[in-house]
């Protein structure tokens, strides 16, 4: 009688789980239908808002901020917006204009009209972005094996070389986590420089510095648990005390790992030191290669062993940020760099898109990124 009840109960469940439960329901875009273009008209008074910037810097950047979004709203592929709704405007944080590189973000959200149950054709939560960041330096803080590292030590970031694509005298075009990305670059430096031999070797000695720091600590711990465990044991009953001796000798294996660690670091902070006193100024000042296909003598990523010989070209090459490349003069705009990509919430956004990602490809590749670079004038 139990167990029909419980089966009764649990039909009466499963019919009113589907009585609740919605229709699946098909979405159908609007895509012949004429959509709406907005474009924010307050840049000025938005940057004032955050009150970092003279009433000449603010001026600066809102120029090149409006002039970033006519761009975008001058595009074929808004004219009028078909299918979609399309919305240009720009956001900020406190954060990011508070540094000495202020960030701003141009947007151009991009949105499907679909029919709904009634008919009606109304705007979608979904869609595809085109987004254009100014100033985004920090763009790279993660990028490569190294940042981590470089991160935990408050070492200038560096990464592996970015692979050009198809560059221009007004860009340079390149893929970075998972993204079609174009840069605009107002001044002449060169943005990304070599990370020098030196450079690398003195990461590699504060890199090994602190895992020693790190071994000894844990060294230290683990001498200190095993005096506690000691001394407990002589309170301790026989049932007690094997277990104790079990965990000791966890323990002493433990240490005795510690111990080699701590002489191999050692070893390899020796190495780097005498390879970096070694160094012909020639040498030194030379860019940072390295060939990931040979063994690293390092307990960790990218030892001195992997890096490329002096004077050869194989491997890949270490690039950082030029620290020189922003211009903080009075006299220089607030806009030096125009990061360009676009995206949407799939995975893999730029194999077979549909009309609005095609959309968004197109405006994407057809900007006027000449015009873009004058805007940081």
């Amino acid at each position: 009688m139990k167990l029909y009840l419980k089966k009764l109960f649990l039909l009466i469940y499963i019919l009113l789980l589907c009585k609740v439960m919605p229709a699946q329901v098909r979405i159908e875009h609007a895509e012949h239908t004429q959509g709406t273009l907005k474009k924010d008209q307050q840049a000025l008074k938005f940057i004032r808002t955050f009150k970092y910037l003279s009433d000449a810097k603010a001026a600066s950047l809102a120029n090149t901020v409006n002039k970033i979004m006519d761009f975008v709203c001058q595009s074929s592929q808004l004219n009028p917006p078909v299918g979609f709704d399309a919305e240009v405007n720009v956001a900020a944080s406190n954060l990011e204009f508070k540094t000495a590189t202020p960030q701003l973000e141009v947007f151009c959200y991009l949105r499907y009209l679909i029919k709904g149950n009634d008919g009606r054709v109304k705007k979608s939560m979904d869609g595809a972005d085109l987004n254009l960041c100014i100033n985004r330096f920090d763009a790279f803080s993660q990028a490569g094996n190294y940042w981590q590292a470089c991160d935990q030590l408050k070492l200038p970031l560096f990464f592996e070389e970015i692979p050009l694509s198809d560059s221009t005298n007004d860009y340079i075009s390149f893929k970075y986590a998972g993204h079609d990305i174009r840069m605009v670059l107002a001044n002449k430096k060169p943005f990304f420089v070599p990370l020098t031999r030196k450079e690398f070797i003195q990461f590699l000695i504060a890199r090994g510095g602190q895992a020693l720091k790190d071994d000894q600590e844990a060294l230290e711990a683990s001498r200190k648990s095993k005096a506690t465990i000691t001394k407990l044991m002589a309170t301790e009953n026989e049932s007690d005390k094997a277990y104790s001796a079990s965990a000791l000798k966890s323990i002493d294996d433990g240490i005795g790992q510690w111990q080699k660690n701590i002489e191999q670091q050692k070893i390899e902070i020796r190495s780097c030191q005498s390879f970096l006193n070694a160094m012909t100024p020639q040498e030194a000042s030379a860019p940072a290669r390295m060939d990931y296909n040979k063994k690293s003598n390092s307990q960790q990523f990218g030892g001195l062993g992997q890096l490329v010989p002096f004077g050869r070209s194989e491997g890949v090459m270490l690039v950082k940020i030029n620290s020189g490349y922003y211009n903080k003069s009075s006299q220089a705009p607030v806009a030096q760099m125009i990061m360009v990509y676009y995206a949407w919430p799939t995975v893999g956004f730029a194999q077979d898109p549909d009309y609005l990602q095609q959309k968004t490809i197109d405006i994407f590749n057809q900007l006027n990124y000449h015009q873009l670079k004058e805007s940081m004038k």
